[in-house]
């Protein structure tokens, strides 16, 4: 009987999580609209060894919502405002992984959208000139537009 339970729970996970399973289930919400990752960078690369992996596996999941068929923008403040600027060195990057100016680049070339707070920007002396091409000093409402009832947020 025990085996037969942790069977079926064992299913109902893998069917859960499979992809066919998660597609249906988001076109089971009644929306028609594609739902929306935020992802929110506070983190810097500076400094830290472990702050590259943060904003690396930032980008590694704004990657994959990609993937998904999601809509995807990155809100880069605080500390983070210094990564998506043309001062971060090409090469920085977290071990073995592509380095984080060209994840970034390619997440923009592939639709993402990258938002860099203004305030955070002027504390920490960036200026909008600093800012790599396909970034956008953001705007409340430009930025407020992806906040939704279908919008995720995950912070890093």
């Amino acid at each position: 009987m025990k085996n037969a339970i942790c069977l079926g729970l064992l299913y109902c996970c893998v069917l859960g999580c499979s992809p066919d399973s998660r597609s249906a289930n988001q076109a089971g919400t009644g929306d028609s609209a594609p739902s929306t990752v935020l992802v929110n960078v506070t983190s810097g690369v500076e400094g830290d060894k472990g702050r590259p992996q943060a904003v690396d596996m930032a980008l590694k999941l704004a990657g994959f919502a990609l993937d998904e068929g999601r809509t995807v923008a990155l809100f880069f403040n605080v500390k983070g405002v210094h990564v998506p600027t043309r001062t971060l060195p090409n090469d920085l990057a977290f071990q073995d992984n592509l380095p984080i100016a060209e994840q970034l680049a390619k997440l923009i070339e592939r639709g993402a959208e990258v938002h860099v707070c203004p305030i955070c920007m002027k504390a920490l002396g960036v200026e909008p000139a600093d800012v790599m091409a396909g970034a956008q000093v953001t705007t409340r409402p430009k930025l407020f537009a992806h906040i939704g009832a279908n919008t995720s947020v995950f912070t890093y």
